[in-house]
């Protein structure tokens, strides 16, 4: 059944039989099946609104043999037109099963994995729904074991990376184990026949993928008509039904490179990649316990910045009268019942996770804070330490009357307490991650905006100050070469 586009093209819609519909994603096929061809596997990954669905459309019509004269299109994909340009157009994980058969232009069979978009108005968890959505697709019988290419589709005009460029920059090539690197192909999207800006991009941040004469290997593609329709229409064209002949031509030869170089590229295991998976589980884990352990050293140093205050303004008293008294706002460790279980350490008097599903105390090791050598990633301190509780610790600001000896022995203690929080921080960092220090105090400043509780703005001026510190510290931000 076909429809007409606005360009007046008829869309034939593929005939699709879903194999299977349950848990995190979506798998279906065209055709059946050809077991005297080869199957190349290519996942589909990019920013919300860099195009992903008008390109896979594209590249159907490609291995259908469409021509640029001819009235007509295929889809694989509908395109939403209702959504904005921040919200991605796939929801879910979509396995499509391209079958060989007589007319193709490709020698094999294919299989595209279209995934949901990076860095929407959604936010960081749904990335990490998407990271789950990944993982079920490895590890399920009916999804993927190995893979020919990763195409990352980007948009030509990037010519420098906003916060949340990087964040998806970083975080899609991540998700993948070392090996895949040489696997991963750049298609970009929106191209003229001009050097995409994008590629400068690219460079700066060492994206990982193959490497030509110096320079990522990348593929040109356009997916509108004109310049100034590139967020309005982007999803409304199926094979780039309305392109001048010169773009069509563009895309076409882009495709015939790509299927080429992909018959080149050795397959690659995706049993390193749920590796990756769960490792990445057990750092989400322990930089949820960093968040804490940050505003922990911030307020221990707005302690110690009071307590200086303090021996400055009342020198004088405190020299003729060592009993000299005094009021100060001071940091406390309250217990705070929750409903779930929390994972937290009696040594330090912290909650190093929650919420947590763990069952039981004496499978408290089960719990993904802890390393196989049974110590916390998020304090330090051993298993044994530590036990399944209904309740979390929570910092609250009082006020109490304090003397000179307890204003000393407490000072003592706070630059101790705040060494250590340091020592811990500096560990925590060696491990890798999306995100810098940096990016989660600015979480934490924008929690105490939201919450204003009292004696925020004192707080948010220690953050900052702290922040200013941390950025000496940086995470590892992406995968080591």
């Amino acid at each position: 059944m076909a429809h007409k586009d606005k360009d007046g093209y008829s869309i034939f819609n593929l005939k699709l039989v879903h194999l299977y519909s349950e848990g995190n994603y979506d798998k279906m096929q065209f055709g059946d099946e050809n077991q005297l061809k080869s199957r190349k596997v290519i996942m589909m990954v990019g920013e919300t609104g860099s195009g992903k669905t008008t390109l896979i459309n594209a590249l159907i019509n490609y291995i259908l043999g469409v021509e640029w004269e001819d009235n007509y299109r295929y889809a694989l994909i509908r395109g939403n037109t209702d959504r904005s340009g921040t919200q991605s157009q796939t929801s879910r994980v979509s396995i499509y099963q391209i079958n060989h058969m007589e007319g193709f232009t490709i020698p094999y069979s294919l299989t595209i994995i279209d995934t949901p978009g990076f860095g929407s108005t959604e936010g960081r968890e749904q990335d990490k729904y998407i990271a789950k959505q990944f993982q079920e697709c490895f590890i399920s019988e009916r999804g993927v074991n190995s893979i020919d290419a990763i195409c990352f589709v980007v948009k030509s005009s990037s010519i420098r990376l906003t916060k949340e460029q990087r964040y998806v920059f970083h975080s899609i090539p991540s998700l993948f184990g070392k090996d895949i690197k040489e696997n991963i192909l750049v298609c970009v999207t929106y191209a003229d026949h001009s050097r995409p800006s994008v590629l400068e991009a690219l460079t700066e941040t060492q994206f990982p993928c193959v490497i030509k004469d110096g320079k990522p290997l990348y593929f040109k593609f356009n997916n509108s008509t004109e310049s100034d329709d590139y967020h309005k229409d982007d999803e409304e064209d199926y094979g780039y039904s309305s392109l001048p002949k010169m773009l069509y031509d563009m895309g076409r030869n882009s495709s015939r490179r790509m299927f080429r170089i992909l018959e080149e590229l050795a397959p690659k295991s995706l049993l390193l990649t749920y590796a990756v998976l769960r490792e990445r589980k057990a750092i989400e884990i322990t930089m949820e316990g960093l968040l804490e352990k940050i505003k922990e050293l911030t307020l221990k140093q707005h302690e110690l910045n009071k307590t200086e205050q303090i021996l400055r303004q009342h020198q004088e008293g405190i020299n003729n009268n060592k009993n000299f008294k005094y009021e100060e706002k001071e940091t406390i460790k309250q217990r705070k019942y929750v409903q779930g279980n929390a994972i937290n350490c009696h040594v330090c008097e912290s909650t190093c996770h929650y919420p947590c599903r763990v069952p039981a105390n004496p499978v408290v090791a089960l719990c993904g804070v802890f390393t196989w050598g049974r110590d916390c990633t998020v304090c330090g301190h051993g298993v044994s330490s530590h036990h399944r509780e209904h309740h979390v610790f929570e910092s609250e600001v009082v006020i109490k009357k304090k003397t000179y000896e307890e204003l000393k022995q407490k000072y003592e203690k706070a630059c101790k307490e705040k060494l250590s929080i340091e020592q811990r921080l500096h560990e925590i960092s060696l491990k890798p991650d999306l995100l810098t220090v940096s990016d989660y105090i600015d979480l934490l400043i924008k929690k105490e905006q939201q919450e204003a509780a009292p004696g925020f703005e004192e707080r948010i001026k220690s953050l900052k100050e702290t922040k200013s510190k941390a950025e000496k510290i940086p995470l590892t931000a992406f995968l080591n070469a």
